[in-house]
C-alpha cells in the first residue's frame, strides 16, 4: 500500500487544495486592478440613448438620477416614489455664451404698488386711531340714563 506523498490524500474528506490560497490572492489582486479602471470610465455621468433609454433605466425606490441623452441636447431627471413608481422629467440644455449674468437677468418689478412706505403707514395708523377713539366715545354709556 502506497502512502500519500507528504501527507496529502486526495480522497480524504475536508482536504484543502494547497494552491487555493495563491489563487485567492491572484483573484483579489485582479479585482483591485479592475476596480479603478471601471471608476475612471464612467466618472459619475449616466448616459442613455434617447427618451426610450431614460424610460427603461432602472432606479431604486425613493431615488432621483440625472440621465444625459447621448443622442440629443436633452437630459432627464428620473425620480421614483416609495413604491418604485417612476416619474420622468425632460429638459433641454443649451450653451450659455457671454456672461452668465446677462442670461439670467431678472426683470425689474415696480414695488410701489405692493408696499407702503413708513410715512404712509403712520398716516393710516393715525386715521385709524382717531376713528377708533370716536367710536369708543360714541358707544360709551353716559351717566344721564341712570
Amino acid at each position: 500500500m502506497a502512502l500519500p506523498l507528504y501527507g496529502y490524500n486526495p480522497y480524504q474528506f475536508g482536504q484543502v487544495n494547497p494552491l487555493q490560497p495563491q489563487m485567492d490572492r491572484l483573484a483579489n489582486m485582479q479585482a483591485q486592478y479592475q476596480q479603478p479602471q471601471q471608476q475612471n470610465v464612467n466618472q459619475g455621468i449616466l448616459w442613455v440613448q434617447g427618451e426610450a433609454g431614460a424610460k427603461s433605466y432602472l432606479v431604486a425606490p425613493n431615488t432621483s438620477v440625472l440621465l444625459l441623452d447621448s443622442e440629443n441636447s436633452q437630459f432627464y431627471i428620473k425620480t421614483t416614489d416609495q413604491a418604485g413608481m417612476p416619474t420622468l422629467r425632460t429638459f433641454v440644455y443649451q450653451e450659455v455664451t457671454g456672461s452668465p449674468q446677462n442670461a439670467q437677468k431678472q426683470p425689474e418689478t415696480n414695488l410701489d404698488d405692493k408696499y407702503v412706505t413708513r410715512q404712509e403707514y403712520n398716516d393710516l395708523r393715525g386715521k385709524y386711531e382717531e376713528l377708533y377713539g370716536l367710536l369708543e366715545t360714541a358707544t360709551k354709556p353716559t351717566g344721564k340714563d341712570e
